[in-house]
Formats: C-alpha cells, structure tokens, sequence
C-alpha cells in the first residue's frame, strides 16, 4: 500500500463526518425540525446560517490553532467537540440555543477540516495530489447520499422529533470516525499554514482578485440557500413525503460525486473561466427549474445539474488563482476569496428565510438565486475574453 492512501482515507472520513453529516445533512432535518419546533423559516434559516457564520469564525482562528498544536490531536479533539455541541442541539427546543451550539459546531467544524486539507497538502505527492483532493472532496457528496436515505428511515420509525434521533446519529458517526481517521494522520510531523501578511488587503485594489472573488461570493451566496432549503421546497411546493424527498436529495449527493473530476477536465481542454460558464449555466437550470410548476420532472432536473457541478466550483476558484498569480501570492489570495465565499454564505440562508416568511413562496428566493448566477455566467464569458487578450 503506498504510503499516502492511509491519508487520503483519513481526509475523505474527516469531511464525510464534519461536513457532510454536520453541515450538508441539516437541509434534510430542517422541515422535521422546523415542524416540531413550530419555528418560521426565518428561525431556521437563522439556524442554518449560525453554522456558516461559525465557519467563517473559524477560519481567522484556524492558522493560529493548527501551528500551536499536533495535528493529529486538533483534528481529533474537534471532531470529538463539533459532535458534542451537534448533541446538545437536540437537548433544545429554544431556536436561540440551538443556533448558539450550531455555531460553536460550525466553528469546530472549520478547524478539522482546514487543518485536515493543509495536512494533505504538505502530504500527498505533488503528482498525484490533484486526484487525492478531488476523491476527499467527493466525501460530503457521498454524505448527502446516505442522509437522503437515513433521515426518512427515522421519520418513519420516530413518532415525535425524528431529526433529534437523525441529528444523534450522525454525532455518533462523527465520534467514530474522529478515532478511526487518526489512522492515517502521522504523529510525529509538524505542518504550518501560511499566515496572511500585512499587506493582505493590497489585493482589494487587483482587478483580478475581484475576477475570482465575486465569482466565488455568488457561489457561496446561491449553493448556501440550495442545500439549506431545497428539501423543504420540494415538501412545500408538491406536498412530497421526506422519503421522496430524501430521495431526491440522494440523486444531488450522487451526482456531485463526478462533478469536481469532470469539470475539471474540461478546464484543461478548455480554460477555467470556460468551464466556470458551463457550471453557472446548470447552476442557473437548477436553480429557475425550482421555481416552475411544471411537475415533479423540474425537481429531478434541479436536482442532477445543481449536483453534478457543485464541487467544481472551489477546485475551479483554485486554479483561477494559480492563473493570475504566482506560487507565493497563491495561498495568500485563496485565503482572502475563502473569506468572502464564507461571508456570503453565511448571509444566505437566514436572507433567503426572510424573504419567504414575507411572501410565503420559495419561488422568489430561487428566482433570486438562478438570475444570480445568470450574472455569473455573463461575468464568466467577460473575464475569459479578457484573459485570453492578456494572453
């Protein structure tokens, strides 16, 4: 066995747990919960966001943390703490309390996972890296496809506050996993993370930052409100059972399996921002599809283009970076777009509550989305004309 797949499996367990099952499963509890705690979709929107503003708390934190501690240690202590504060959630039927614990989670959760990343980066093989990244990232795909199918199941044996036993379940998973990923994290190396440097807001005055950054910023803001409320929707507007619905957000984990691999193909055939146009176009399909009332066939159709282009996205925004500057500036400028993606994701879910409490309608909040990236699209075509007279 080569020495690097022990932790490429640790990698893929450690975002399976912390993102996968304590951030992207929350879209399938949040109707039962929203249901048992009487709560507005403001409320729980408010929940949901709560976990992304803990995120990007975490990332300010993160550098400081990770080169202060052993690896191994960090990313198993915060797992270990990320499904505690994910039980305590279901010790409470106060909106405000639980939002509080899904931050502290949320935050946890930036810890493991970032340090789990700049763990692999100092790693795996510079030749085999690119592939290592992408099989790890296809961890919360896979996730999204086991929760699509467990949450039903304790709906259906569950009579009173099924997305307690969900959410309990999937803090269990966690605490398994915190022990069985040490396997393949070393205890003898020391990595450090880059720390952004004083002159870090210089970048704020590149026309090519900004080229990156909002595309970045339209992603966070736009996936952020899909996967917080596309169960819900889907309930609400075709009156679907969670089993159906689960389903349904099987088929997004599946298809985003592929969807890092395949486009990142592309953009070597082609260019990043080329295929950064073909991602926000089945972002945009998946997005308007939801607000049709067609039948159920726009939900599948939502369902496979949001899931089969998702996770391109960040690898995409990697590469971009790697275009327009060079190895040095490189980590640098990925640090400061990763700020403004977690910003706008943490605007989007409580934003998008709002605005359906107002008109009682996810339509407008999809439409929002999809002519959002719309823009995306059209800014996308602008920069790799631009590129290419660069060029």
């Amino acid at each position: 066995m080569k020495s690097y797949i022990k932790p490429i499996i640790s990698a893929f367990l450690v975002l399976f747990a912390c993102l996968g099952f304590g951030r992207f499963a929350f879209g399938m509890i949040l109707p039962n919960l929203q249901n048992s705690l009487e709560l507005s979709t403001t409320q729980v929107g408010f929940i949901g966001t709560s976990n992304f503003v803990g995120y990007f708390v975490g990332i300010f934190f993160v550098n400081a943390i990770y080169t202060k501690y052993k690896t191994h240690k960090l990313i198993f202590t915060s797992m270990i703490l990320q499904a505690l504060f994910m039980t305590f959630m279901t010790m409470s039927n106060n909106y405000l309390s639980i939002s509080a614990f899904y931050f502290v989670a949320g935050f946890l959760a930036s810890i493991s996972n970032i340090s789990v990343m700049a763990y692999i980066s100092n790693t795996i093989p510079k030749n085999v890296r690119g592939k290592a990244i992408g099989i790890i990232v296809s961890a919360s795909g896979l996730a999204i496809v086991i929760s699509g199918q467990i949450v039903p199941y304790f709906e259906k044996v569950v009579a009173v506050e099924a997305w307690k036993d969900s959410w309990l379940f999937f803090s269990s998973i966690m605490i398994i996993f915190a022990f069985v990923s040490q396997i393949g994290i070393s205890k003898n190396t020391s990595h450090h993370m880059s720390e952004l440097k004083s002159k870090a807001l210089d970048y704020f005055f590149i026309s090519s930052f900004w080229k990156i950054g909002i595309l970045y910023m339209i992603f966070g803001l736009t996936y952020a409100i899909y996967v917080t409320y596309f169960v819900s929707a889907v309930i609400f507007k075709y009156d679907f059972s969670s089993s159906i619905s689960g389903d349904f957000w099987t088929l997004v984990g599946f298809m985003s399996l592929f969807s890092g691999y395949i486009f990142g193909l592309i953009a070597d055939k082609t260019s990043a921002y080329k295929s950064l146009i073909l991602v926000f176009i089945l972002q945009t399909i998946s997005n308007f599809a939801l607000t049709l009332d067609f039948s159920s066939l726009t939900v599948w159709l939502s369902a496979i283009t949001f899931g089969i282009s998702v996770w391109s996205v960040p690898s995409l925004i990697t590469l971009l970076s790697s275009i327009h500057f060079d190895v040095k500036k490189n980590a640098q400028v990925l640090s400061l777009v990763t700020l403004l993606f977690a910003l706008c994701q943490t605007f989007g879910p409580v934003g998008a509550g709002y605005i359906y409490d107002l008109n009682k309608s996810y339509d407008i909040i999809f439409l929002v989305s999809s002519l959002l990236t719309f823009f995306a699209i059209i800014l996308s075509l602008i920069f790799s004309r631009q590129l290419i007279k660069e060029h």
